[in-house]
């Protein structure tokens, strides 16, 4: 019948996890654009858009099969938390977190939300479908207070729009600072690097970093720098700018909007969100063993872009807080909006 919206949400098995079986959903709108994801670590697993003469195409990296995301995978598509990031010394308060990255703590932990097998379930309203998401994280989890529960919902709409919507609540105070790790290449199955895409971010500031890649509190202007993305850059010119490329936390103003553009087949994407800030790797100097799309991954093959909280904001009080307060629900968002140009 004219007008009706015919969304469709399929389950399938994808793997085997630990004595638990691992669900793929395959989420498609009229328009046969598609958004893949599994119940492991809610990893987004492909997103099939358009391009400006139509040829719909994957255009974000991961794997052909489940084994790998377990195995290989550098967070791709995953969700990131307790808190994303590092946290200096994995200190908190009188709270030591696991120190997984040297003696710093990053991305949560070991064995965290992106290595775990989520309950799942397809959601729908009138004019999108989605799959929630939830999962408790117990007490003491990775040095963490308080049993904390997460949903995260990922929709799928008619207009190529992919919505990421996050609640939690905890029993005790505690941190949280999740992010998507899901990393872009608006070619098409990978089948170009990123340096053609420019990218442009409301973003006057940058968190400026030290060795460990850990913020030194200093937020710095990009004006006059290779972090200058107010006005779309193609990424060869900011890595000529910067050759070690970026693993950089932009703090976002005005409409907090960040857009990624492939002149080459006109895919657009606009990202929007209600963090504070986004951290952008370029994935510079990426040299792996593991397969992307039957080539070996590899500098610049795709671009993450992470919305968040400035990293390591519990050690700096001028970034806004992560912590949360028990018996409160906290809510975020971030839109993930496909077009051409």
């Amino acid at each position: 019948m004219y007008g009706v919206i015919l969304l469709d949400a399929r389950k399938q098995h994808y793997g085997w996890y630990e004595e638990q079986e691992v669900f793929e959903y395959v989420l498609t709108n009229d328009h046969h654009a598609v958004f893949r994801c599994i119940d492991y670590g809610a990893v987004v697993t492909g997103i099939e858009v358009p391009d400006q003469f139509g040829k719909i195409e994957n255009v974000v990296l991961g794997f052909k099969q489940f084994e790998d995301y377990v195995n290989d995978s550098p967070y791709f598509g995953a969700f990131v938390g307790r808190v994303a990031g590092r946290i200096a010394d994995g200190a908190w308060s009188d709270y030591q977190l696991t120190k997984n990255e040297g003696q710093h703590h990053i991305h949560g932990g070991n064995h965290t939300f992106s290595q775990r097998v989520w309950e799942s379930r397809v959601v729908k309203e009138q004019d999108k479908i989605g799959v929630a998401f939830l999962l408790v994280s117990p007490d003491g989890d990775n040095g963490y207070p308080g049993n904390l529960n997460v949903t995260v919902t990922y929709y799928w709409t008619n207009d190529n729009v992919w919505e990421m919507l996050v609640t939690a609540e905890s029993d005790q105070k505690t941190l949280f600072n999740p992010t998507n790790h899901t990393y872009f290449n608006l070619s098409g199955h990978t089948k170009r690097d990123i340096l053609n895409h420019t990218l442009q971010m409301d973003a006057q500031n940058y968190a400026e970093t030290n060795e460990s890649k850990l913020p030194t509190g200093r937020l710095l202007p990009v004006a006059n720098t290779a972090f200058d993305f107010r006005r779309a850059k193609k990424m060869t010119t900011a890595i000529k700018e910067r050759p070690e490329g970026f693993d950089t936390p932009f703090k976002l103003t005005g409409g907090k909007t960040i857009q990624l553009h492939d002149p080459d087949n006109g895919r657009t994407l606009v990202v929007e969100t209600d963090r504070e800030a986004v951290v952008v790797f370029s994935t510079t100097g990426m040299e792996e063993d593991y397969l992307v799309d039957g080539e070996k991954m590899s500098s610049h093959r795709g671009i993450a872009l992470e919305t968040q909280e400035l990293p390591d904001a519990i050690n700096h009080p001028e970034f806004r807080t992560i912590v949360i307060e028990p018996e409160k629900t906290y809510r975020y968002w971030t839109k993930y909006m496909f077009t051409t140009q």
